[in-house]
This record gives C-alpha cells, sequence and structure tokens, in this order.
C-alpha cells in the first residue's frame, strides 16, 4: 500500500470514527461540526485535524496538545501542558468549536486547584498553531503554581538557540532548534518587549523542548499565557519568522476578554482598565454611544482640560484618544502618544471633525463614545514610562517632572527626608498594607507615611510645563525612578522581620555582651549579624570579617545603617532578621599590612616577589577586595594591573551561578 492509499484510508477512517460519535454531524470550512445528537452543538470529536496550506495536517487531542502530519513530520507531541506536574484532566473526548474565531476549546481543565481552559487555532497562512492557555485558581487561596509547556519531536536535536527579544536585553522571545531531519523546530513563548516570558530548556541530541514558568494568583483570578509552534527549514528562517513576527493583526483577532488576561505578549496596552483605546488607521475615527462612527479628520486645537488638580491644556499632536466615562455627566479621558491618561472635563463640549467628504461637523461630546487619532509617524510602538509618573485613583496615569522639595515619611526608623533622586516609588494604596510602602533607588523597601497633604508638581506633556497641586490621598503611587538597582553578589543586605529590607552596610561601632566579656566591634569589619526569634529581643549572633563567630546581647537598641543610596537611618535590633555583606573591612592592622604588600612587593622589580605578593593577597579572600579598590586610584598602572588581576580571581571564586527563572503574577486590579 503507498503513501497515498495509507493517508485515504486514514483520513476514511476518521471520519467514520466521528460520524460514529457525532450525529447529525456536517462540514464548515472543511472541519466536522457537531448539529446534534452527543455532542451538542459546536462540539466537535477528537483527534480534531486542522489543515494548512501546505496539505500539512494537524491534529489535535484530548487535553489540547497536537501532533503534526506530513511529508517528515517534526512534531509527535506539541503544547502538552502540566500544571504543578499534573497534566489537565478530560474525561469526554470532544471539545468546543468557535465557528467565528476557528478556535478549537478545551474548556475548564482540571488540575488540582487550577482550572484550565485552552483555546487552539491554526493560522493556514503561518502556518502556525497558536495556543492561549487560561489559568484560573480555583483555591482559597493565593496560590503559586508551576506551569511547563512541553514539546516532543521525531527527531533529536542537533542544535538549538534562543531567540533575544530586539527591545529587552537578556530575554527571548522564544527558541528555534536543528533536528536530525535538517529542519527547525520553532516555539515562540513572547512577544516584543513582554515582561514576562517563560524559560525555555532543552538537551542536545534529546527530543525534548520544555518551557516553565511561575503564575502567582489570587483566589478567583485568571492569567493567560499565548505561545505559538511551527517549523522552518533552517534555525535562521525560525529565528526570522520570531523577529518579523507582526504581533498586531495577531492580538487585534483575539476576543477582547480573552486579550486582557495575557500576560506574555505586550496586549494590555491598548487599555484603560476594562476600555480599549480606538485608533484609527488611515482617518481619524469618532465612535458613538450608539454604535455609530465618523471618519475623517480630527480637527481640534487644543484641548482644555478642567481637572482636580489644575487646569490643563494638550497640544491635538500628543493626543492619541478620547474615551467618555459616565452616562449622565461624562467625564472624559484624554490618552497621550507616550501613555499618560488624564481625566477631567473638556472646557469645549463638541468635537470637529473634517469628513472625507470634505464636511464640517461638530459632534456633541454627550454623543461620543470614543475618539481614536490614526497612528503617527514616529509614534512610540510600546510605552516605556522612563520618567516620573503619578497614578492616581481615578485611573489617570499623569506625567511629571522629579519634583524638587525633599519627600517626607515617618517610619519604623524615624521621620526621613528624602532626596526625589533617592526614591524609586512609593505605592499609597495597598491591599495588604494600610501604610504606604516606599522603594528607594538602591532596592531598599520599607513602610512609612508620607506627611505632606499634596505635592506641587510641574505636567510633562510636551511644551511648556504646566503647574498642578496633586493631593496625596489621591494617589496610588508615585513612580520618580522606572529603573532599581538591581544588588549584585556584593552588595550588603540587612532583612527585618516586619519583611522591610534595607540595601547599605551597619555603620559605627557596637557592644556585643557576650558570656565573658563585652567585646567591641567595629561595624565595617562584621560579616554577619543574625537575630533568632527564639532569642531575646538583643540577642545575635555574628560574623567577622576574619571568620570567628560568636554570639551575645547588643547593648545599643539600634544600629546605625548607610543606604547605598546615601540615606541613614537607625535599624532596631530587635527587628533584624539578618545582615549580610559579602565584602566586610578588615580590621585596622590587617589594612596596613595589606597596604605594606601593595605599596612594597606588589611594586617590586622582581617578578618573584611580586607573584608572591599577589598569592598573598588573594588568599586573604574577599575581605581585602575593599581595600585594594581604595588603593587602586594612587598606583603605578603596573600596580593596578596587578590588583585588577587580584579583584578579577577573588570575584571568580564567590560568584555563585544563578539559574534563569521565569516569574508571574496577576495584574493588580488598580
Amino acid at each position: 500500500m503507498n503513501r497515498q492509499h495509507r493517508m485515504i484510508v486514514a483520513w476514511a477512517f476518521c471520519a467514520g470514527l466521528c460520524g460514529t460519535i457525532i450525529a447529525g454531524g456536517k462540514f464548515v470550512q472543511g472541519r466536522l461540526i457537531a448539529g446534534g445528537g452527543v455532542g451538542g452543538a459546536g462540539m466537535v470529536g477528537l483527534p480534531y485535524m486542522f489543515q494548512d496550506a501546505n496539505a500539512g495536517v494537524w491534529r489535535v487531542y484530548q487535553g489540547g496538545w497536537f501532533q503534526q502530519n506530513s511529508n517528515m513530520p517534526l512534531y509527535s507531541q506539541g503544547a502538552m501542558l502540566t500544571v504543578d506536574g499534573q497534566a489537565p484532566n478530560m474525561n469526554a473526548n470532544m471539545a468546543k468549536f468557535d465557528a467565528r474565531t476557528g478556535e478549537v476549546i478545551f474548556e475548564n481543565l482540571s488540575t488540582g486547584a487550577c482550572t484550565v481552559t485552552r483555546h487552539v487555532m491554526l493560522d493556514k497562512a503561518g502556518p502556525y498553531i497558536r495556543y492561549i492557555d487560561v489559568f484560573k485558581n480555583t483555591g482559597n487561596a493565593a496560590k503559586t503554581f508551576q506551569v511547563m509547556i512541553q514539546s516532543n519531536c521525531n527527531y533529536g536535536l542537533n542544535g538549538g538557540q534562543g531567540v533575544p527579544d530586539p527591545r529587552k536585553k537578556d530575554q527571548n522571545l522564544g527558541w528555534v532548534g536543528e533536528t536530525g531531519a535538517n529542519q527547525a523546530i520553532v516555539e515562540m513563548y513572547g512577544g516584543k518587549g513582554a515582561k514576562i516570558v517563560p524559560q525555555v530548556s532543552w538537551v542536545q541530541g534529546n527530543n525534548q523542548i520544555q518551557a516553565t514558568l511561575s503564575l502567582n494568583l489570587a483566589p478567583g483570578k485568571e492569567l493567560a499565557l499565548m505561545h505559538l509552534h511551527t517549523t522552518a527549514p533552517t534555525q535562521d528562517a525560525g529565528a526570522r519568522f520570531m523577529t518579523d513576527f507582526k504581533e498586531a493583526p495577531l492580538l487585534k483577532s483575539i476576543p477582547l476578554a480573552l486579550r486582557k488576561l495575557i500576560i506574555n505578549f505586550r496586549a494590555a496596552q491598548d487599555f484603560i482598565g476594562d476600555l480599549e483605546v480606538l485608533r484609527g488607521d488611515a482617518l481619524d475615527v469618532v465612535e458613538l454611544r450608539g454604535g455609530d462612527s465618523f471618519k475623517g479628520t480630527l480637527k481640534e486645537t487644543a484641548y482644555e482640560l478642567q481637572t482636580f488638580y489644575g487646569d490643563i491644556s494638550l497640544p491635538p499632536d500628543k493626543v492619541i484618544g478620547l474615551i467618555n466615562i459616565g452616562q449622565f455627566r461624562p467625564r472624559q479621558l484624554l490618552v497621550t502618544s507616550d501613555g499618560q491618561i488624564i481625566g477631567g472635563r473638556l472646557k469645549k463640549q463638541t468635537v470637529e471633525l473634517e469628513m472625507s467628504s470634505g464636511q464640517l461637523t461638530q459632534i456633541p461630546l454627550t454623543q461620543v463614545s470614543r475618539i481614536g487619532y490614526r497612528k503617527r509617524s514616529g509614534e512610540p510602538e510600546e510605552w516605556t514610562f522612563d520618567k516620573p509618573i503619578v497614578l492616581l485613583r481615578t485611573g489617570e496615569r499623569i506625567g511629571v517632572q522629579m519634583p524638587q522639595e525633599p519627600i517626607d515619611v515617618v517610619t519604623r526608623y524615624g521621620k526621613l527626608s528624602l532626596k526625589p533622586e533617592q526614591v524609586a516609588s512609593v505605592q499609597l494604596q495597598n491591599d495588604d498594607n494600610t501604610v504606604h510602602q516606599i522603594e528607594l533607588t538602591d532596592g531598599s523597601r520599607f513602610a512609612g507615611l508620607l506627611t505632606a497633604d499634596s505635592f506641587a508638581m510641574k505636567l510633562d506633556v510636551g511644551g511648556t510645563p504646566q503647574d498642578v497641586k496633586i493631593p496625596t490621598s489621591a494617589m496610588v503611587r508615585l513612580q520618580l525612578t522606572p529603573k532599581v538597582k538591581d544588588a549584585d553578589d556584593s552588595t550588603p543586605v540587612i532583612k527585618l522581620s516586619n519583611d522591610d529590607q534595607m540595601i547599605g552596610a551597619l555603620a559605627g561601632q557596637l557592644k556585643l555582651a557576650t558570656a565573658f566579656d563585652t567585646i567591641q566591634i567595629n561595624a565595617p569589619e562584621l560579616r554577619s549579624l543574625t537575630h533568632s526569634a527564639d532569642r531575646g529581643a538583643q540577642d545575635v549572633q555574628v560574623g567577622l570579617w576574619d571568620g570567628t563567630i560568636f554570639s551575645g546581647q547588643v547593648e545599643e537598641p539600634d544600629l546605625s545603617c548607610e543606604l547605598e543610596c546615601g540615606v541613614t537611618l537607625k535599624v532596631p535590633v530587635a527587628l533584624v532578621q539578618e545582615y549580610s555583606q559579602p565584602q566586610p573591612r578588615p580590621s585596622t592592622a590587617t589594612i596596613d599590612r595589606i597596604k605594606a604588600i601593595v605599596q612594597n612587593d606588589l611594586t617590586n622589580e622582581d617578578y618573584h616577589v611580586r607573584e608572591r605578593a599577589r598569592a598573598q593577597l588573594i588568599a586573604m579572600g574577599t575581605p581585602v577586595v575593599t581595600v585594594l579598590k581604595d588603593l587602586r586610584q594612587n598606583q603605578s598602572p603596573e600596580a593596578q594591573k596587578s590588583i585588577d588581576l587580584i579583584l578579577g580571581e577573588l570575584d571568580k571564586g564567590t560568584k555563585p551561578a544563578h539559574p534563569a527563572t521565569g516569574a508571574a503574577t496577576a495584574p493588580n486590579d488598580n
């Protein structure tokens, strides 16, 4: 029996099998749809078969995984899903078919405390198979679910590579690998600029590709992951598929409610809460409340807006859309090209539109639902929010200039007067806390209360900055610096029992009363300080730079801490859970010894003396790092080179390997 004959028999068998399951079924666009009987309207039997433009067949089986059937098929099992190691439980051999979207939908698959709904569709022109997996926490408590998506190929993997995201360093769009069939498997797990993407792993010579992600879900909350699977003639062609992929048309084809749940593609930028920002294509658009829409060219010269924090004028070239909120006295939300959302009431109660016929018409604002400008050249593809912004309880997102006055905060560590440049953000509304959460630019975070009733700021929307006064009670979040410094292996950290964290080193001196004596310690010489919950409030164990470890009671109630961003504060000993200083300073006597070795031996003309000096300094370990860095700038070029080699050796020996992991959290409704 030849191959063509075998294909005909297989198709006949599948058609006959489906016919025995589904009564009254019919074919719609080449798909068998149930018209009644066992399955009911809109149900299809499994395996379901998609056919692409190249006459290739993609079969979708129970639980939503697929298999490729074509000449030399690469996928034997694709998009197999597990949650916490458990595959979705599905008893029926039927799935729902949506004739409008062309999706096969596997609804409410059970995986313990998480249910999964899988939306599967084949893009024939691609051709690629697209998945949207919706995860819902059905438990009564927040939970982190470990999600894995695995594909198996019919041939071993000869090689593979991640495809870098052109908009985000150190993040991949997905993975492409060459198989033993000299063709490539293509697995796309994220869009350009996405905040969250799964991590892909594979082993050369094996035939498995695994994508993993941690999903943090509150009770009743939902998140969705979208992923694409296809093949390519070569690895380079597969990489081009991802980098050239047009996400906008795909996202636009996905129903609104489903699109909003997707976290690994930038689908949410087009939304303000539950409302989608309207955009025109070749023309501007005015959508009316009744559903009618007018296209043409908006002729507004300025948008004069009255807000509770001041009167604002926005130039039209900075506005991309308008949304009317409210039924009886509508309030307008203006969306700017850099992602700001500014709400209030427009002084002018009509919108002037020049229709394509040339006729001018004035449309009352009370009749308008949304307004959208056409896409402009040079408009950013994504909003970066790389300047100070204020998020308000009314849903607005306002760009401001960096404040000039200090930000005063009352904290457990005393009243602090912070320079705006030291503050990364202040979260004023939090489900878990009634106080404000302050994060500094060095990564320190602690609870406190802003003392000011309002903030005088300058609105930054292009042109002349406009003065506004924003009440503190109206703020949800104040973000002054978008990027917080990442702590590395050399960063000193104080972890506190109230979940606060200080990025900085202990300073000054502390006295420790031990069972036999009172020992005075220079704080910079501390490598560690720990406080166990079963000990007294002042009882700690300390580790010194030279490896000495002992316990005792701190006589002072507070420890002085110098944060890396320049803030100095007092931390109660009773709150300290753990202090770690990877690079403590040696004692004064040891520092003098290091200086002598550098000055006398590291610059010696005798090569053997220099080598012996380098070996001595390396043997002292990480405590010499800070001293050598201080001494380096005053040394000769030859000595500086030797110091750099020593620092490199010490750094190599202290850096642990950090495995890459992915994590996602359900977005805050605010």
